[in-house]
Parts: C-alpha cells; structure tokens; sequence
C-alpha cells in the first residue's frame, strides 16, 4: 500500500502530496490597523509578518517567507493524492503599503486594501527521485529550481476586538518567474515533460488567494490561524504533460503568534 507523508508540526501545509511545488503561496498579512502609531506582527513556523499604520488611513508592511519541510513521518515518499510536496524549500521576501479604514462609531469594523511588491525562489525535488534514492549522482540531478518577481493588492474586510479578530481577504498577484532550471537526470525518460517545465521561464502567471484568518487571546498577544487557497488564473498546458497549475501549491495553513500595539487597546 501506498504511504503518504504525514506533516507534523509546520504550518504551511494542510495534505501531502507528489506535486511538485516551485510556487508555494506564503501567508497573507492581515494587520487590521485602526489609528496612527500602530503596529502588529506575527510569527509562525515559516513566515513572519510586520505592520505599521503612518497615519490614521496609510500604513506600511513588510513579509518574510521560508519553507523547509524537514518534519516528516516517512513513507515510501510515493503517492499521487495531491497538495503538498515535502521537498520544497525556498521562500520570499516582499513589502507593501496602502490604505485602512476604521469603520463606525465603535471602529471594530475595518477596511483594508493594501499593495507591494515581492522577489525569491523555491526548488524542490523531481518524483523521479523518490525511486532512484541511492543513486550517486544525488539531489542535484534532480533539482527543479525557480526564482521570481510578485506584484500584489490585496483587499481584506474585518472585524477587531481586544479579544477576537475575524478577517476575509483576497490577495490577487502576478508571479514572473525566471532562472528555471531542472537536473540533468530530472524527467530523463520524458523530455516533453522537462520542456513543459522550462516553460514557465519569463512566464507572468495570475493568482487568486482569497484567504480566512481568524486570531483570538489577549490585547497584546494572540494565536492566529489562517487557512487560504491559490487559483491561478490561466493553464499553460501542453497535450504531452501536465499543466504548469500542477507546480503550484494549491492550499496553505498557517498557525502562530500575533502581536499587536495600538492606544486603542488601552481604552
């Protein structure tokens, strides 16, 4: 019987899977910010996240990303149930500024719509791997590598209290990656396939990343979860090989600390 991979303890996944992800979607930030001087951060296991409101309606962020799926319950590596691939590793740094908004009396409903710009890289493992392990010419021969440019806006719609936080965004990015390599032995016996993957070099590719983030504890400090999709917006396939869709990983969770700096707290 087949055995999947078992992911303890990281927050960026939610399944296993054979995918080959070289495009790993990283966690949105949400900082609801209500008032001038500001600030919230947070920190999970592979992304970190930092705000700060200027004013009262322009705020700034700044995102980091890194995956290394090191934790894991060993199977055969082998299995075609999809969505995430325990051999990425790589991630990304980005910033952005933009616009939020306290709405009402009570300011607990908030506005956000913020955009940036990001730049880094994954490279994961092709599955012919996972059957060659002992080979001795070693991961290298195998690696698929990517880097990228992002551009991204993202609006998001939620509630604030001193307690409890309940948002729903959606990021929508253009991802131009290039510097697209793959191993020497990486599909050797599918050259269609090693060309369907050099494709996306110089490609420019669309996602929607609507997201759900919910964080409930104490004024200063909460835990957070997040759980978001990613749909690119358009198919590169070719009739000799997957899609280009199948290198991007279509579900993310992420799990951590928040903190959170504001005058309004202490009213």
């Amino acid at each position: 019987m087949k055995k999947c991979y078992l992911f303890l303890l990281t927050p960026a996944m939610a399944f296993i899977a054979c995918n080959r992800n070289i495009y790993v979607p990283n966690q949105i930030n949400v900082p609801l910010l209500k008032e001038k001087g500001e600030v919230k951060a947070s920190v999970s296991l592979s992304d970190w996240q930092a705000a700060y409101a200027v004013t009262d309606n322009f705020a700034v962020m700044a995102n980091g990303q890194y995956i290394s799926r090191l934790i894991t319950l060993d199977g055969d590596g082998i299995d075609d149930d999809p969505l995430v691939d325990p051999n990425t590793r790589g991630g990304l740094f980005e910033v952005g500024a933009g616009y939020t908004k306290a709405i009402g009396d009570s300011k607990k409903a908030v506005f956000e719509i913020y955009g940036g710009y990001g730049f880094g890289g994954f490279r994961t493992l092709e599955e012919a791997y996972l059957y060659k392990a002992d080979t001795i010419q070693g991961y290298d021969a195998y690696r698929l590598r990517t880097k990228f440019h992002k551009f991204f806006i993202q609006p998001s719609f939620g509630l604030s209290h001193k307690v409890v936080e309940v948002a729903f965004s959606t990021r929508f990015s253009l991802v131009n990656f290039n510097n697209v390599s793959s191993g020497s032995l990486a599909w050797e016996s599918d050259p269609n396939m090693r060309m369907d993957f050099q494709r996306l070099d110089g490609k420019v590719v669309g996602f929607m990343e609507p997201a759900a983030t919910v964080r409930v504890g104490f004024k200063h400090i909460k835990w957070f979860w997040q759980l978001r999709a990613s749909v690119p917006l358009r198919s590169d396939g070719v009739e000799a090989g997957p899609t280009l869709n199948e290198y991007f990983q279509p579900f993310s969770f992420n799990t951590g600390i928040s903190l959170n700096f504001g005058k309004w707290l202490k009213n």
